[in-house]
């Protein structure tokens, strides 16, 4: 009998969400020698319903009445992965057997990791994708030996492919409501665009983008597209850098976000707030500019990064190897899950 591995995820969005593509990397990743399966919790169609061997999903809407299930099939596994962030509550409650293992996908609050500390300790191994985060478990208590640090990565390779004409910034980590604008920046691109001849292009997907086109309709360097791609290749080759504004911490942001890597991985420059924990790499190893979400701030960072373009792009591919490459990440995980089952095959 094959060793079993159960992952769990919340809105699994593989096409365009970050945590669902690294869950489901590793769902095929060690399910070419294991048995993998994935548990979906889902905000989609109520009818949209899996209960097959390899997949499960249902709406949150039936939670309260499949939670006994979830509990009683998650006995079958060898090993039971959640895919979430540390204050979050829907699987903790619910899974009691052990090894259990979580990962910290997404920024949360002190304040609500406080209140997981009990659920948490149960918890046979967490592993977090920032320093921040393993900051925050020892601050609760969470033993240092039950924390392991393991960055994100990607599931694409990238092409690198130097761009034309004007200096042009991607922006692709877009929000799904209106009121998330603020908070991942899009307000501070719409009045940096007004004083700068730098073109921002944003890779939109979708939702609220009415919202968007009519903000930003008079603003001549603002680029709009809107689709969900399959492959960022093309778009990364387009720009000379990526950015990220965020304008604070908070829950449910990517602390590394997937386009900042993937620019990495393409060879491109990035220009991050400080209000991200890639911000401390980006310094260290100058592979783009950082600033403080302030509109004169990203100006000037604008500016550093065009003078000194081809300096930040030699490290870019150099600092994607060094903290996120796929080979590191899978590496990683195959020695977690090799901690508490030996016969996991990679």
């Amino acid at each position: 009998m094959p060793e079993k591995i159960i992952y769990y995820v919340q809105r699994y969005r593989p096409n365009y969400e970050a945590i669902s593509k690294e869950a489901r990397l590793l769902y095929r990743f060690f399910g070419k020698k294991n048995f993998t399966k994935l548990h979906n919790l889902h905000l989609s169609k109520l009818h949209r319903f899996s209960f097959n061997k390899r997949h499960t999903a249902f709406h949150f809407a039936f939670y309260p009445f499949l939670f006994l299930f979830t509990m009683i099939s998650s006995r079958r596994y060898d090993i039971r992965h959640i895919f979430t962030n540390l204050g979050d509550l829907p699987y903790l409650t619910v899974i009691h057997k052990r090894p259990l293992i979580i990962t910290g996908a997404a920024s949360c609050g002190m304040k609500k990791i406080g209140k997981r500390r009990r659920l948490l300790g149960r918890v046979s191994k967490i592993i977090v994708e920032t320093e921040m985060q393993s900051r925050q478990l020892k601050k609760i208590g969470i033993r240092s030996s039950k924390i392991r640090l393991i960055y994100p990565t990607v599931d694409e390779k990238f092409e690198y492919r130097p761009a034309k004409g004007n200096f042009k910034i991607l922006y692709a980590s877009c929000p799904t409501r209106v009121k998330d604008f603020d908070k991942r920046g899009i307000n501070l691109l719409i009045d940096a665009a007004k004083d700068t001849t730098a073109v921002f292009c944003l890779a939109w997907r979708k939702k609220c983008f009415d919202q968007i086109k009519q903000m930003t309709r008079s603003i001549s360097n603002i680029k709009l597209t809107n689709e969900i791609s399959r492959s960022m290749n093309q778009k990364f080759a387009d720009a000379h850098c990526t950015i990220i504004p965020y304008t604070k911490f908070d829950d449910y942001l990517k602390l590394i976000p997937n386009s900042a890597i993937e620019s990495l991985a393409a060879k491109k420059p990035i220009i991050v707030s400080s209000k991200t924990e890639i911000a401390k790499i980006v310094e260290k190893e100058k592979c783009g500019e950082v600033f403080d979400p302030n509109k004169d701030s990203l100006l000037s960072a604008i500016e550093r990064l065009k003078k000194g373009y081809n300096r930040y792009q030699k490290n870019c591919f150099k600092t994607f190897e060094k903290y996120f490459s796929q080979k590191k990440f899978l590496e990683a995980y195959t020695k977690v899950y090799q901690e508490f089952d030996k016969n996991v095959k990679v």
